[in-house]
């Protein structure tokens, strides 16, 4: 039989096999997953640990609920992009420290309040220690040049495909499984989002993606923005090329409120100390944004499962890469077998770039606990092709991202081991959980 006649009936067969699945999974008590109709994607801003970016993203799930006005429950995610540099702040705030004749030496924990401008371990210090005072100030002023000259580099030399790789497999699998997209993104993180969101668009329509800008550090805006007079770091970048126009006027430093992490930003540009800080009057605009944003969305066609967790595979260009799952049990889920006993391959593509996607079930009778692995095939004339593999759960996002570049064809044989993927049950509770395995 024809390859390709095979796989639809295959395709045929497994989707007839996921509806009836799906349809158990929403009526069913033992379903142990909670599917989300609308994602709520953040991409941070410039100096942004992973800490700091989802302490923010829960601020906006505080502020923009679990559920849309139409029903949809919403799913928040950090869409994380590493800020360049960040060591270098760290070393020149230590040089800083021991210029003090060894005063404030090792006192890293003053680090983050530096950035803000104050906090109440410099206050104290300040109080005892006239000359801190200076410290402090020749701190900040070095971190508005540095963050300025970060973002232009930046602008002048932005991040390849490489660094978007995760991303667009993101967006590439809420777009299947017919998931409402809004990006909100701050500071550098647009120039992220931007990217993100031109290439949603390749794969859905302007009604099921929305982009909303908050501080954004380029001039090139694909939705409203909010921008603040007073943000030294926005504006600091006039000097080297044009930014969005100011949309709000923000009080003094002295006299700014404390966002909901206690502290201020003597830069004016930071999230929750200006732009989603309750005691600003800005914030209405980047929450009235935001609304408006969730309440345009429409869901684009539905092509793929949610499940307990999922692996997509993408790939840039022709040829027909495979993916594989072998379940805990041995079973082998590729498309020849696209019907496993607790995951299906739903989304399988011959042509070229993807994707191919697996979901492993959200049934709790169904969804064996043990060690998935998930594998790769050049099946046909994709070598040299980048293949990208990306492994999510409903609950925490994504686990990991591979990309791998493909050797000569080996047809159903899997020669790219990529992700073990472990999923545990507790005992006691009963609740299942997944994670990246050795």
């Amino acid at each position: 039989m024809n390859r390709s006649i095979q796989r639809v009936l295959c395709a045929a067969l497994a989707f007839l096999l996921c509806i009836s699945g799906a349809s158990a999974q929403v009526s069913t008590p033992s379903s142990v997953c909670r599917d989300a109709g609308l994602i709520f994607a953040f991409f941070n801003g410039v100096q942004t640990t992973k800490a700091q970016a989802e302490v923010a993203k829960q601020e906006f799930k505080h502020l923009h609920g679990d559920q849309s006005a139409s029903g949809d429950r919403i799913s928040y995610e950090v869409m994380y992009n590493y800020s360049n540099g960040f060591e270098d702040f760290v070393e020149t705030f230590e040089q800083r420290l021991l210029e003090q004749e060894g005063l404030l030496e090792g006192r890293f924990e003053l680090f983050f309040e530096a950035l803000k401008g104050d906090g109440p371990w410099w206050s104290r210090i300040i109080d005892s220690v006239a000359s801190a005072a200076g410290i402090l100030k020749g701190f900040v002023d070095w971190y508005e040049a540095a963050a300025v000259r970060s973002l232009t580099a930046l602008l002048g030399n932005p991040p390849t495909s490489v660094n978007y790789a995760e991303h667009r497999s993101r967006i590439q699998n809420w777009v299947i499984e017919g998931k409402k997209i809004l990006i909100v993104a701050h500071s550098q993180g647009n120039l992220f989002a931007n990217a993100a969101y031109n290439f949603a668009l390749s794969q859905t329509t302007a009604d099921s993606v929305k982009l909303v800008h908050i501080a954004p550090a380029s001039p090139a805006l694909n939705g409203r923005h909010t921008l603040a007079d007073l943000d030294l770091v926005i504006n600091g970048l006039r000097a080297v090329g044009s930014v969005a126009s100011i949309t709000d006027f923000i009080p003094g430093y002295l006299l700014r409120p404390a966002g909901v992490n206690g502290q201020k930003d003597a830069l004016g540009h930071g999230l929750l100390e200006i732009y989603i800080n309750q005691g600003l009057v800005i914030s209405s605009r980047v929450k009235s944004h935001i609304e408006a944003a969730k309440a345009a969305l429409v869901a684009p066609p539905v092509q793929a499962t949610s499940g307990s967790f999922t692996a997509t595979l993408t790939w840039d260009g022709s040829g027909d890469v495979d993916l594989h799952a072998y379940e805990p049990d041995g079973s082998h889920v590729y498309y020849a077998e696209m019907t496993g006993n607790s995951g299906y391959l739903d989304v399988d593509n011959v042509v070229a770039n993807g994707p191919e996607h697996y979901y492993a079930s959200c049934d709790a009778a169904t969804l064996q606990p043990g060690t998935y692995q998930v594998k790769l095939a050049n099946y046909n004339a994709a070598d040299g092709r980048t293949a990208t593999v990306q492994i999510a759960s409903w609950n925490d996002g994504v686990l990991g991202t591979k990309s791998v570049t493909l050797g000569e064809a080996t047809g159903d044989i899997p020669a790219h081991p990529l992700f073990n993927v472990v999923v545990t049950k507790n005992a006691q509770t009963g609740k299942f959980s997944v994670a990246i395995g050795q």
